[in-house]
């Protein structure tokens, strides 16, 4: 089963300050969770390209400068390099690669070059290898083996062409969502909003949005593509022929009610904080207000008591806290009360099973608790999408455990090894859970739940601890300890066991908090995986990406 791929430009329109490429690794993992692999085009950041032409005119000669190039490709560059960082923090694998490392070659002048070449073995390898590839937009080896530019709009250009050499789609990310009949930012009129827009129109309607020459190379390989925005669902297709227009429905804001506010809960505040438009945080359950006031935290925000979190009239209930009770009772109810519910408390959505699966349907509402296993790695999504296929299950459900094995191996004792990952946030005060393997056998019995129709117990799941671990005199290749689900005729087998893997083994090749997951198929294909599976900015990304679905239905 070949992966699907998409393409995705991030215009300089939607990449104008740092926080921007925030959003943009959100697009990203929003696609990657879905099963995608991406790669990532990018513009240079802001006004990047016209500060580099300013100085090159200050300092260089008049008319065509041979070493332009040069100069100009260092706004792509860098911002592919800020893409990939934010990526790499969310906990999503990215791989950046340049023009040169993926055969991208052009002909003609240095600063309107035309593509005419992609080493797409290349790229498809690196897929394979990364899942996520990032690459600048807008410069391709000309010439000589030196760099040329493909003209304004050309990371468009790039993007497009990628996608035809590839067969694959293209969605370029601008800062509006659509192709409209006016400018959709003026002062008055009424705008309409195309669902689709022929290639001819659309030279007319969105000359500012896609750069002419990308549309004429689109037209004359009819190659459809989509315009749309980071984070919102919906686009403008630009292809063949046009279609309806209509009015662009606005976000409705959503209120927003958490319980817990640790390292993980404190992340999805701030990013909450950062979309205003979408979400709104009305109240935060902790134990101690005092802790948070010293922390700048508004008092209005806070409160000990749940019965304040139900009068604050959430739309999102959000649970980043750790135990069973009483998380489950209050997820219960408020989904009993019409809250959808967001998750990362693996210990009471696994206690909860099917049942609670079931109370959410009863009353119409979403419970989404991708947070609660993985980390930045969609297992979880996998799971769902391919259930009834399934039928064995290999994974690092534990992140925290990984990095403090690799530790070990790696010559320090286990209190060592503990006392750096409790100073990095992997692990907790209280690491039991962790270590003895009650965090993953949550997981794996929502793996179970969820990817094989099957509720188990923690009990049903013979687990290997590594407290007061010591690494082998010798190692074959690298100890790791493995979450295990199989379906045999006498239904679910699962286990959590220590094994010195081979190297070449892909869940082997997993390192300190990274995560790895391949999963078997009832028709011989297998699926690879990987991210994060501990931190505060992998399970942050993956709770926001579940309050972001819940708000695409509120379009």
């Amino acid at each position: 089963m070949p992966v699907p791929v998409i393409v995705l430009n991030f215009g300089h329109s939607v990449l104008k300050s740092l926080e921007d490429y925030t959003q943009a690794a959100s697009e990203i993992y929003r696609h990657y969770r879905q099963g995608k692999n991406v790669v990532a085009v990018t513009s240079a950041q802001g006004d990047q390209t016209d500060v580099l032409l300013a100085e090159a005119r200050r300092i260089g000669p008049e008319g065509v400068a041979k070493n332009l190039p040069e100069l100009i490709q260092l706004g792509e560059r860098k911002s592919a390099a800020l893409l990939a960082l934010a990526l790499e923090r969310i906990g999503a694998p990215a791989f950046v690669r340049q023009a040169r490392d993926l055969g991208l070659k052009a002909k003609g002048p240095n600063t309107e070059a035309e593509l005419v070449d992609l080493d797409v073995k290349q790229l498809q390898e690196d897929l394979k290898n990364h899942d996520i590839v990032v690459m600048p937009g807008y410069v391709a080896i000309g010439e000589n083996d030196r760099p040329s530019l493909l003209g304004d709009g050309g990371a468009d250009y790039t993007a497009l062409y990628v996608a035809q050499r590839l067969g694959v789609p293209a969605l370029l990310l601008k800062d509006v969502d659509g192709v409209y009949t006016s400018d959709p930012y003026a002062q008055g009129g009424n705008p309409q909003r195309y669902d689709r827009i022929s290639w001819d129109e659309a030279s007319e309607k969105a000359e500012v949005l896609v750069s002419p020459k990308a549309l004429d190379f689109a037209r004359e390989n009819s190659l459809e593509f989509e315009i749309g925005m980071p984070g919102i669902p919906r686009y403008t297709k630009i292809g063949s022929e046009t279609g309806d227009t209509g009015a662009s429905p606005k976000p409705t804001k959503l209120r927003v009610a958490m319980m817990g506010c640790g390292s993980v809960g404190g992340g999805v505040y701030r990013r909450i904080k950062a979309n205003p438009e979408r979400f709104e945080m009305v109240k935060i359950m902790i134990r101690d207000k005092q802790k948070y006031l010293d922390q700048g935290y508004k008092d209005h925000e806070l409160t000990t008591d749940y019965q304040d979190l139900v009068e604050a009239k959430p739309d999102i209930f959000v649970d980043v806290s750790g135990p069973i009770e009483p998380p489950l009772e209050y997820t219960k109810d408020m989904l009993a009360r019409g809250v959808h519910v967001v998750s990362a408390n693996k210990q009471a959505i696994a206690a909860g099973g099917q049942a609670l699966l079931d109370h959410a349907k009863a009353n119409n509402r979403i419970l989404q608790f991708s947070s609660a296993a993985g980390g930045g790695m969609p297992v979880l999504e996998m799971c769902i999408r391919e259930a009834g296929r399934i039928t064995r299950v290999e994974a690092l459900l534990n992140g925290t455990t990984n990095f403090m094995l690799d530790e070990i191996s790696a010559g320090l004792s286990y209190d060592e090894a503990l006392k750096i990952a409790q100073d990095k946030g992997y692990a907790e005060a209280d690491p039991s859970s962790d270590v003895g393997g009650a965090d993953a056998g949550a997981k794996i019995r929502l793996v179970s739940l969820l990817g094989f129709g099957k509720e188990i117990t923690l009990d049903d799941i013979p687990r290997d601890t590594i407290e007061n671990f010591e690494a082998p005199e010798t190692i074959k290749g690298a100890i790791k300890r493995v979450s295990k689900v199989t379906k045999t005729e006498a239904g679910i087998e699962a286990k959590l066991e220590l094994k010195d893997l081979s190297l070449n083994n892909f869940i082997a090749q997993a390192r300190a908090e990274e995560a790895h997951a391949v999963f078997h198929f009832d028709d011989g294909d297998v699926y690879k995986i990987r991210g994060k599976g501990a931190g505060r900015w992998p399970t942050t990304e993956s709770v926001m990406a579940d309050l972001y679905d819940i708000s695409a239905s509120y379009f």
